[in-house]
């Protein structure tokens, strides 16, 4: 039977990492902060010998917190939670001679920065991880690509909690109204989506598209609004606790998203938010982007759109608010996806057998 300890990078998961809050409730032990005593290399950074102390001292430290943590729990495999903590994580586990999971969500498997800072510790995470859990087949893709073996990577995508999904108390459409949901970050391209739905407005000025999130381009964003003074149209609505996305989603029509690929690499996994929304049963128009194109079958459940391209994306949200009877069949589509696929006891279960397996390996 395995123990597991979840490795984060912070004291909690942050609101927008649902996936690794349900790992932290159903799956683990216990877990910590592999940075609680602070990151390597950042303290001293003007004197190189006191570095070197601190860093020295910090390592022990956190030895020290793993080792007592693991004999304390009886914990006999640990899931590190993106890439950069499996690498900083596998030190400890060799010389606690305990088995390492790796779980990568998305941009430590695509930003630039990250991969040239941890080429070193990926090439030791892979040598030594008895798995390696992806998101998304691009992902795996590019995992292969800097020398992750192809036998240890396993796909997982994240799963709905269909009964939270379903206990939603259901409101009125508003039939003109769009929704997204993420951070104002380049990846997620929110003033792309704007620009895309100002063209809508030229053919529904009665339209609403509401975005919730925050992020260094949340001022930015809200410029572009003020300026083309879309203010009575485009409500951008800072950060909402989970289930006022969700109630916001199950009020519109459509879910939309414009995530892009980074100038630094950045990249999505796959979208929390696109699932949900799936499961709601909305119609999804986002673009052809990383592990999107998993879940969204052009046409059947949803629209995909090629990355910058808003003159498509307005076409096919105009087609979402022209046809009621399209847009409720694409959202009854997505919907069955979700149930049939994407649960998330489906997740849960293939994680729990990802884990027992590495286990039972290095038994």
């Amino acid at each position: 039977m395995t123990r597991v300890l979840i490795l984060l990078n912070s004291s909690r998961p942050s609101t927008s990492e649902t996936f690794i809050r349900y790992h932290v409730d159903q799956i683990a032990i216990t877990y910590i902060n592999l940075y609680h005593f602070g990151k390597i290399n950042n303290y001293f950074k003007s004197n190189h010998f006191v570095r070197k102390i601190q860093n020295k001292a910090i390592d022990i430290l956190t030895y020290l917190k793993f080792r007592r943590t693991i004999k304390k729990n009886k914990i006999n495999i640990v899931l590190a939670e993106y890439g950069m903590v499996g690498a900083d994580a596998v030190h400890y586990c060799k010389l606690l001679k305990i088995p390492l999971v790796v779980h990568f969500h998305g941009h430590d498997a695509h930003r630039k920065k990250i991969l040239k800072n941890y080429e070193a510790g990926y090439k030791k995470l892979f040598e030594y991880a008895s798995a390696i859990i992806v998101v998304s087949l691009k992902m795996r893709n590019a995992l292969i690509e800097i020398g992750a073996p192809a036998e240890k990577i396993k796909l997982n995508v994240y799963g709905v909690d269909i009964e939270k999904i379903n206990s939603i108390k259901q409101t009125e459409k508003k039939m003109l109204q769009a929704f997204s949901v993420g951070r104002f970050v380049d990846k997620k391209a929110p003033y792309l989506l704007i620009l895309a739905f100002e063209k809508v407005l030229n053919l529904f000025p009665a339209a609403n598209l509401y975005i919730a999130g925050d992020g260094y381009l949340f001022e930015a964003c809200q410029r572009i609004i003020d300026a083309k003074k879309l203010n009575k149209s485009i409500f951008l609505l800072g950060e909402l606790n989970h289930e006022e996305v969700l109630k916001k989603m199950s009020e519109s029509v459509v879910y939309v998203q414009h995530s892009v690929e980074a100038f630094d690499g950045d990249s999505e996994g796959t979208p929390n938010s696109i699932l949900e929304a799936s499961a709601i049963g909305l119609p999804i128009v986002a673009t052809a982007h990383a592990g999107i194109q998993d879940i969204v079958n052009d046409g059947e459940n949803g629209y995909l759109v090629i990355e910058g391209d808003i003159d498509t994306m307005s076409k096919k949200i105009i087609e979402i608010f022209s046809l009621p009877s399209l847009s409720k069949e694409i959202g009854e589509n997505a919907r069955k996806k979700i149930e049939t696929n994407f649960t998330m006891d489906k997740s849960i279960n293939n994680l729990k057998l990802i884990l027992t397996d590495a286990y039972e390996k290095q038994r």
